[in-house]
Formats: structure tokens, C-alpha cells, sequence
């Protein structure tokens, strides 16, 4: 029986793996079983929590996008000039954050 509370941490360790393992071998090369030896947990949680690998890369998808808005809206919200041109310049800054051009570490081993 899984703990109570587990399936947030889990789906986001899974969208991590998900991603690192895209990072690794491109999205073509990036099967469950790579995906679950990143994440540390069997191939068959993918399935229990997404449906799949097509439910999982919807899930890291959605969560790629839900970042990046994220980004545009901080640095919309601390603006202190409410032009139209410097709101667009928080757009064009939040969409090439360092954080979202920058790979993470690849994990070897």
C-alpha cells in the first residue's frame, strides 16, 4: 500500500527524471525504463501515476509550462514601471530565464 501524502513527491520526482532523461538522449531515446532508472523507482510507477509514458510527458509538459509562467508573472508582479514595454521585457526576460536555458547536471552512473 503506498504512504499517504507520497503521490505529489512522486510525481514530481518522475517529471524530474523525465526530464533529465530527455536532457540525457533526446525525447526519441527517452523510454520508461531510462525514465524510472533516473527517478530511482521501478518502470511500473510510471504507469500507476500517469497511465503511461504519454500521460507522463503530458504531466512534465504541463509542468514545464506551469515554470515558465510562473517566471513571466514574478517578474511582471515586480515591476516598478507598468509600461507596455517594460512588461514586455519581463515577457522576453522570464521566457529566457538562465533556469530554463540551462540543463541540469547530467547523472552518471
Amino acid at each position: 500500500m503506498p504512504k499517504v501524502g507520497m503521490e505529489p513527491i512522486r510525481r514530481q520526482q518522475l517529471i524530474k527524471a523525465t526530464m533529465a532523461a530527455i536532457d540525457e538522449v533526446g525525447l526519441a531515446e527517452a523510454t520508461v525504463m531510462r525514465i524510472a532508472r533516473h527517478a530511482g523507482v521501478s518502470a511500473g510507477i510510471i504507469s500507476h501515476y500517469f497511465g503511461g509514458k504519454d500521460g507522463l510527458l503530458e504531466a512534465t509538459m504541463r509542468q514545464i509550462l506551469t515554470d515558465l509562467s510562473d517566471a513571466v508573472a514574478a517578474r511582471r508582479h515586480a515591476l516598478e514601471d507598468d509600461s507596455p514595454r517594460a512588461h514586455i521585457g519581463a515577457i522576453i526576460e522570464g521566457n529566457f530565464d538562465r533556469t530554463r536555458a540551462t540543463a541540469p547536471p547530467l547523472r552518471r552512473g
